[in-house]
């Protein structure tokens, strides 16, 4: 039987009103439009529309059909249960168990496990961070610690030494004491040399004598005429150059291509920082850089023209 069939009736007898004539007379008595009721009720007018017409298919399965008719009824005062046995009277579809494939729950039990062993996850790098940082500054408490008791013990190893030396510093008064005995005896001399004034002119002699030797010997040794130094730098080098009196001839950074001339007194000290780069002319004549007393590009070496 389809939802437009009407229920055979024998001539003569008045036809009952269908569920959607019954919904339609109830809503007109009222005075209530279709747009009134489904706004009231939040169902959309072409359900309500299909509820009055018997087109129970277009609204969809039993279930939404019977909660219509259910808020329908109610609200237009009708009985809920003669309008579901007028339903079932004027169809024959079954009722729909819609049920769900799996149960539907506000928080997903996977998702929760996930999140939560991140957490631990989390839980346990911070743990790790904490304690790695704790471990690592107490090393390094500990190392600085160590270095200071390892200066403090290397400070107060020279301070022992003078303890250790005391004994022979207390054992110089005794080498103090013919020290004070020792003017005794230039007190006993003058009586000696009072005698005779002769002796005394006789030894003033060979005094004079010994300091006009040791006067010709300073003479007789010639002054060390300065001896000149010419640096060429063929690349940037540093430079340092000290003569025997200590004088600091050369020090600083030289450019490219600068030449340098200097005098003074041998043996000399010379620093240079890049010795590949310099080229040394030593009293005119070229002096080869040696090899030994080389760090890397670094030479410290002594230049004697004395021995050269």
């Amino acid at each position: 039987m389809s939802d437009s069939e009407q229920p055979a009736t024998p001539e003569g007898t008045p036809q009952a009103p269908t569920l959607g004539q019954t919904l339609q007379n109830a809503r007109l008595a009222h005075d209530l439009t279709l747009e009134q009721v489904a706004a009231e009720l939040r169902i959309e007018v072409k359900q309500l529309k299909a509820l009055e017409d018997n087109r129970f298919t277009d609204i969809g399965v039993p279930v939404f059909v019977k909660g219509y008719l259910k808020q329908y009824g109610t609200r237009l005062g009708l009985d809920v249960r003669d309008l579901l046995a007028a339903y079932y009277h004027q169809t024959d579809l079954s009722d729909v168990q819609i049920q769900p494939n799996r149960t539907i729950k506000l928080r997903d039990e996977r998702q929760i496990t996930v999140w939560f062993l991140a957490a631990i996850v989390l839980l346990a790098v911070v743990v790790g961070l904490v304690v790695w940082w704790w471990n690592g500054g107490n090393l390094e408490l500990t190392g600085r610690s160590s270095s200071a008791s390892t200066s403090s013990t290397t400070t107060a190893a020279p301070a022992a030494l003078p303890v250790d030396a005391a004994p022979p510093t207390a054992a110089a008064p005794p080498t103090a004491a013919p020290i004070e005995q020792a003017p005794v005896v230039p007190v006993e001399q003058p009586p000696v040399e009072q005698p005779s004034s002769e002796p005394a002119a006789v030894v003033s002699e060979p005094v004079a004598d010994d300091a006009a030797e040791s006067q010709a010997e300073v003479d007789v040794v010639p002054p060390t005429d300065p001896v000149s130094l010419e640096f060429t730098f063929t690349g940037e080098s540093w430079a340092e150059v000290t003569d025997a009196r200590g004088e600091r001839l050369l020090y600083g950074l030289n450019a490219p291509g600068r030449q340098v001339v200097v005098r003074g007194e041998p043996p000399f000290d010379i620093v240079l920082g890049n010795a590949n780069a310099v080229r040394l002319v030593v009293a005119g004549a070229d002096y080869p850089i040696p090899a030994r007393g080389r760090e890397g590009e670094r030479a410290r070496f002594r230049v004697d023209v004395a021995e050269e």
